[in-house]
């Protein structure tokens, strides 16, 4: 392990003993923050799954009634009205942080279609289509803001894993490794200079 470039002084010794001190305390904040993180994912995951079956079962609804319409009613009519349907809505975006992490919540406002057409040749069949569709775009609108959190979540794992383990297996064992360093060559210094001082000692009574 590569130990850290300093001086080997009393002073040096105090500051790294509160840099690892302080890396020790970061660590431990970074690895709550990570098993949040793994919690919260896991459970977003389980309700995403959730949201596709959901979704898939709405959806075989809105293709079933399709296919009715297409059984139905004039083929021509169908296509005009369906083709210029002009659906309009409004959209709400806001911004909720979590493990500082900035997630979009997403609101949809009502839906008003308006089919294409004379509304007097428009097949009944066509209204309560676009209807169908309208009443799944929020729950298709709330499956992508899903599939944003999970994909944010992830990124956020990624990035509070790599900063574990810098500290984890580079910053706090060369910090280690280096405060070891210091201290065997202070008591290495002190002996030294216990021996010239002893040294001098001798000298002296002999004199």
């Amino acid at each position: 392990m590569a130990k850290l470039n300093v001086n080997p002084n009393r002073m040096e010794l105090l500051k790294l003993k509160t840099r690892l001190q302080f890396a020790q305390r970061g660590h431990k904040l970074l690895k709550d923050k990570q098993e949040s993180l793994m919690q919260e994912f896991m459970r977003v995951l389980k309700e995403l799954r959730g949201l596709y079956e959901k979704m898939n079962q709405d959806l075989d609804k809105v293709y079933a009634k399709f296919y009715q319409a297409q059984a139905g009613a004039n083929p021509y009519a169908l296509e005009e009205a369906l083709l210029g349907n002009t659906a309009k809505t409004t959209l709400a975006v806001e911004i909720k942080s979590q493990f500082g992490v900035k997630f979009p919540l997403l609101q949809a406002g009502r839906i008003e279609p308006k089919l294409g057409g004379s509304p007097a040749t428009a097949p009944l069949a066509a209204r309560g289509l676009v209807k169908a569709v309208g009443a799944v775009f929020p729950a298709i609108l709330f499956l992508a803001q899903t599939e944003k959190k999970i994909e944010l979540l992830a990124e956020e794992i990624e990035k509070t894993r790599r900063r574990v383990n810098a500290l984890e297996y580079n910053l706090i064992p060369a910090l280690q490794e280096t405060l070891k360093d210091i201290v065997l060559k202070l008591e290495e210094r002190d002996r030294s200079e216990r021996t010239k001082l002893m040294k001098v000692k001798d000298l002296i009574a002999v004199r």
